[in-house]
């Protein structure tokens, strides 16, 4: 199994899931993480990376972290300062569209879209409320394309899009799709040389369905133009995305290994979960469980079964941990507080 990662945890595109997918195998195989400096959450978002950043890193010494994967803007020469060589560099893609409405939801504060009622609105006229000076900018247009290292008001041309595919290209592995979420863990397994077990998940950080709502075509058409390089990344990499199952793993291959996924996360659910799944965050029982709630959304957590054998109540609690406390967890772990 591959131990070194970097998983670029693109903003709200199921990354908070598969960062707890790294999270578990990291605590079991006891590997070291880059953590931000002074136990935060984020490596200093939105600056570009710098090694720096990272708790314990120092220019002076050799030490590399096995995982990197906390939020970032992606700088690969300061990447490579803090992992090893041998690293496999991954990260997850979202459709434009859903991104966008997801990132209106949870960053209504942001200065582009706090003027504004609904995300049509600001669509209608986005040169209006939007200020490309802004340090918030980039939760309004090109969010992935921000997220990889890149300027996210540049030049659509096909000669500078061309050129940003083919860096990403040439930094990562390989690229997972949200939308395809299952698919992703069936690619995500044979890339790292993982069991099943370390590639299933419950859904965490999602939204409840009562903030969703769906975009009219005009509106849908407009978001695409709006957030051209973010589109141009997603079309391409989905592309790849299929041809590397097709090539890696076949079709009878894949709905072999989604049919055993799909049975272990439902068998799990089964063993862990009280009711029938996810629950709303008045809902949730136990305060270390709940989800950090953000913007107009409404972030679901779980509630696990009472009762449980130790082994197995370790195992639903990884599962159902929201990335904050957890986090918090691991960093205490590998940096223990000093005595006084």
């Amino acid at each position: 199994p591959k131990t070194d990662i970097v998983f670029l945890k693109v903003h709200k595109s199921a990354s908070s899931t598969v960062m707890n997918i790294l999270f578990r195998f990291g605590e079991t195989h006891n590997l070291t993480f880059a953590f931000p400096r002074g136990g935060g959450f984020q490596l200093y978002y939105p600056y570009h990376f710098l090694a720096r950043f990272v708790q314990g890193f120092s220019p002076h010494s050799p030490r590399r972290f096995n995982i990197l994967c906390h939020h970032m803007r992606f700088l690969q020469p300061e990447v490579q300062k803090v992992v090893p060589s041998s690293a496999v560099y991954f990260s997850i893609l979202r459709n434009p569209v859903q991104l966008m409405e997801s990132s209106f939801v949870y960053y209504k504060g942001a200065s582009a879209f706090s003027r504004v009622r609904s995300l049509e609105e600001f669509l209608r006229q986005p040169q209006r409320y939007y200020d490309p000076t802004r340090g918030d900018r980039h939760y309004a247009r090109n969010l992935m394309t921000f997220d990889f290292g890149f300027n996210p008001d540049g030049d659509v041309s096909p000669e500078r899009v061309q050129l940003m595919l083919s860096a990403i290209e040439a930094s990562f592995d390989f690229l997972l799709i949200s939308e395809y979420f299952d698919e992703s863990m069936v690619l995500l397994k044979e890339m790292l040389c993982w069991d099943l077990d370390s590639v299933v998940s419950f859904p965490l950080n999602s939204r409840d369905s009562s903030t969703k709502s769906s975009l009219p075509d005009s509106a849908v058409e407009r978001l695409k133009a709006w957030n051209r390089l973010d589109w141009e990344i997603y079309t391409y990499f989905n592309r790849t995305f299929w041809a590397r199952i097709e090539r890696d793993i076949g079709g009878e291959r894949l709905r072999r290994e989604l049919r055993a996924l799909r049975a272990r996360r439902a068998e799990l659910a089964r063993s862990c979960l009280q009711g029938t799944g996810s629950v709303g965050p008045k809902d949730i029982k136990d305060s270390s469980l709940r989800p950090l709630q953000h913007g107009g959304a409404r972030i679901l957590g779980y509630n696990l079964k009472q009762g449980l054998e130790q082994e197995l109540e370790r195992t639903c609690r990884r599962l159902v941990t929201p990335e904050l406390q957890y986090s918090s967890l691991l960093y205490k772990k590998q940096f223990p507080p000093a005595h006084p």
